[in-house]
């Protein structure tokens, strides 16, 4: 059959034959046309342009309905076009789905490959998703590849199971990235780019069947116009070679259609990828919000209480924490951190994250605390419970720290880790064993193996705290005083060989037989340590000292500060007032005795402005005791107040309950057996005040539940012994009595 000037169908392909370049135009010089056996493994997007002489209309006689060309083959039957109207688009279509395919794969094994480490469930979820897709498309092919006819039914259903397996494994993943998001607060990439990965590959593995149902229906099919074949598609002409083979030769498009077929290759990948940007947008646990300005770092302490509240503030969460940052409280609710105006109580800037679980730094800090401030109050750290894709293994204690800027509330540093300890100095953070810059958030060492880390919380200016220990000394002394003391080792940040033993150091005051308090307090960078010499009764004497000076830092400021005679330290009264607080001497047969029966506090060391003031003379939060008290009317009545007395015995602070705030009585609202006011010290964890106080610059944060719930029945709603219920919060601000 000689050669016919026909129109030609659209294809991408570029003619792998040479056919296609200037002045060689196989329609023109049909003779020298060659065979083209050797095929290539390019994908059919490519598009050559024939002769001008070929044929002028060639792009106008196209059919553009679906980009496919209606032009008739030579070699066929008069009236058969080649290729088959549709396979232009599946063939595009397949090689999309690979490209979508390459693309979200190398996406999710560089995001796996971000994380420290992962757990069993990552593997399982690929190997249990895509691993069937992959298993099923091998044996599909295999299978059409030995049947000469495929059978329609038997396409159907090949295509319609490789469909459904697609469609359910990328399913599955997405409900387990969903059910992730819910539990734990983490929206996981990873897992959103596992199942575009997924559904990328079920495109070929659907269109495979189709095309070799096509092949088969095909007369004279042979593997160069084969439609299934992945190389590029060519078309018999009626011709023979010069060894008598049938020429071929490769399918053209027109400018118009190769643009159409383009972009079905390249229309998988963006469509999922729009889909898991636009999910990753709407679904974002985290609600971040940075201050316009930088939080005022000038205001201090107040050095006495206000007579009563300047402003008032609700919060509803399970728990509540109050720290004090270089610009004011800084409080972290269910919800995320938030850092208030100290004058007005407004929020300066928040951190939110939904689902989330915010978790103490260690079971090795002092009242397992949540948030973490650097000495001098510029940084807050926190962390929040991993999700299990990161755990490793999938029970461990995985969690990611984050260090705000305590003023602006910027995230200056953000590390996944395996939990462990936390510590902050005014320049760098300890997260487990891995030490990192605030400046940059690049890494400075490593802790060598076998090293332990036991104390979380603030540590020194510029030195880190590696652990602490009890002191194994007689805890009572020949005088008949308890005594209480640690052993801690420090180093300074830029030298963990460097570590120094100290002995000696004040430590939280033991009331109660059977338990131990191991643990001290550091505030703004300072302890206390017994000076080893007593006083004319035979009481310890104290001092205070930096830990920048224990851990020998290089120009560290050496001075001490005489604290006088002591049993311990009130950690309780120096973490709530930002002071050192001492306990008096408290001689063994009065150690057991009720709080209200002894003072807590004896003497108060304020760091930032290096004085010690007896709790006597005291008129901050220090030495003083809180709690509700009940109000008789003259009418007979009574309403309940929240009061501050301090050390000093003047006014202090008095708020009143507003009636129906809370649902207990007044009389229910004064603490047990009469005693509405205590001084603050470590008690019993499960004995929980219904009111907390906390000093900050420029405010002190007076706090209330007013609901007090706890670990019961949630009131309305699905009762779950296993779910805390939320309690409502009244925030009382009280900016008086600066200096």
């Amino acid at each position: 059959m000689g050669h016919h000037n026909r129109l030609m169908p659209p294809t991408p392909d570029t003619d792998d034959n040479g056919t296609d370049q200037p002045g060689n135009d196989p329609s023109s010089q049909p003779s020298t046309a060659v065979s083209s056996d050797e095929a290539s493994t390019a994908p059919d997007t490519g598009e050559t342009e024939g002769h001008p002489g070929r044929n002028a209309t060639e792009a106008d006689q196209a059919t553009t309905d679906t980009g496919e060309s209606n032009g008739e083959a030579e070699g066929k039957n008069e009236g058969e076009s080649f290729p088959p109207r549709g396979v232009l688009t599946m063939r595009a279509l397949r090689w999309g789905g690979l490209f979508g395919a390459v693309v979200f794969g190398v996406t999710t094994l560089v995001l796996l490959l971000g994380f420290p480490d992962f757990g069993d469930p990552t593997p399982i979820m690929v190997i249990l998703t895509t691993g069937p897709l992959l298993v099923g498309g091998t044996l599909v092919r295999l299978f059409l590849r030995m049947m000469d006819k495929k059978r329609p039914v038997l396409v159907t259903i090949l295509t319609t199971i490789m469909a459904a397996l697609g469609m359910a494994a990328s399913a599955f993943v997405t409900l387990e990235w969903w059910d992730t998001y819910l539990k734990t607060g983490f929206s996981v990439l990873f897992l959103l780019t596992l199942a575009a990965m997924n559904l990328a590959i079920t495109i070929p593995l659907s269109v495979t069947p189709l095309l070799h149902h096509l092949h088969s229906t095909m007369a004279s099919a042979s593997d160069p116009d084969s439609p299934s074949r992945w190389r590029r598609l060519h078309f018999k002409t009626g011709e023979k070679t010069s060894k008598g083979l049938p020429r071929y030769e490769r399918v053209r498009v027109p400018r118009r259609t190769r643009r159409y077929l383009t972009a079905l290759v390249i229309a998988p990948a963006l469509t999922l990828g729009s889909a898991i940007v636009g999910t990753w947008a709407l679904v974002n646990p985290v609600h971040h919000v940075t201050a316009t300005s930088p939080a005022d770092g000038s205001l201090t302490p107040p050095a006495s209480l206000a007579p009563t509240a300047t402003w008032t503030k609700e919060i509803s969460s399970t728990e509540l924490t109050t720290v004090a940052g270089a610009g004011g409280p800084i409080l972290l609710t269910d919800e995320g951190i938030m850092a208030l105006n100290p004058k007005d109580g407004s929020v300066l800037w928040s951190y939110e994250r939904e689902h989330a679980t915010f978790v103490p730094a260690s079971s090795s800090t002092p009242n397992n605390r949540s948030l973490i401030t650097s000495p001098d109050g510029k940084y807050v750290a926190t962390r929040i419970r991993q999700h299990k894709f990161v755990a490793s293994p999938p029970a461990s204690d995985a969690a990611i720290t984050l260090v705000f800027d305590a003023l602006t509330g910027r995230i200056v540093f953000e590390h996944q880790g395996h939990g462990g300890t936390l510590q902050l100095t005014d320049s760098a953070v300890l997260d487990d064993d891995n030490a990192f810059s605030l400046t940059d958030g690049s890494q400075m060492w490593t802790l060598p193996e076998g090293s332990y880390v036991y104390y979380s919380g603030p540590a020194g200016h510029s030195s880190f705290i590696q652990r602490y220990s009890e002191d194994h000394t007689t805890n009572i002394t020949p005088s008949g005083v308890e005594k209480a003391a640690v052993s801690i080792t420090v180093f300074p940040q830029n030298n963990p060989a460097a570590e120094v033993e100290i002995q000696q150091i004040l430590s939280e005051f033991t009331f109660e037989d059977g338990t131990v308090n191991d643990f001290s307090s550091f505030i703004e960078g300072w302890a206390a340590r017994y000076t080893g010499e007593v006083d004319s009764s035979g009481n310890p004497m104290a001092e205070a000292i930096s830990l920048d000076a224990l851990a020998k830092v290089d120009g560290a400021d050496a001075k001490t500060i005489p604290l006088g005679a002591t049993s311990g330290i009130n950690t309780e009264a120096s973490h709530l007032s930002g002071s050192i607080v001492t306990y008096p001497v408290i001689t063994a047969d009065a150690a057991s005795k009720r709080p209200h029966e002894n003072a807590r506090a004896a003497t108060v060391f304020a760091p930032s402005t290096r004085t010690v003031t007896p709790a006597s003379q005291d008129r901050s939060l220090a030495a003083a005791r809180t709690g509700i008290v009940e109000v008789p009317a003259e009418d007979g009545s009574s309403s309940a107040a929240l009061v501050i007395r301090p050390g000093d015995d003047s006014p202090g602070t008095t708020i009143p309950i507003t009636p129906g705030s809370t649902f207990r009585s007044p009389q229910e609202l004064a603490d047990d057996n009469g005693i509405p006011a205590q001084p603050l010290f470590s008690r019993n964890s499960e004995l929980e005040r219904p009111t907390t106080v906390t000093r900050t610059p420029g405010v002190v944060i007076a706090t209330l539940n007013v609901t007090e719930l706890g670990y019961v029945h949630c009131s309305v709603g699905p009762q779950n012994d296993s779910q805390r219920c939320r309690e409502a919060y009244q925030i009382f601000g009280l900016t008086g009595g600066q200096k």
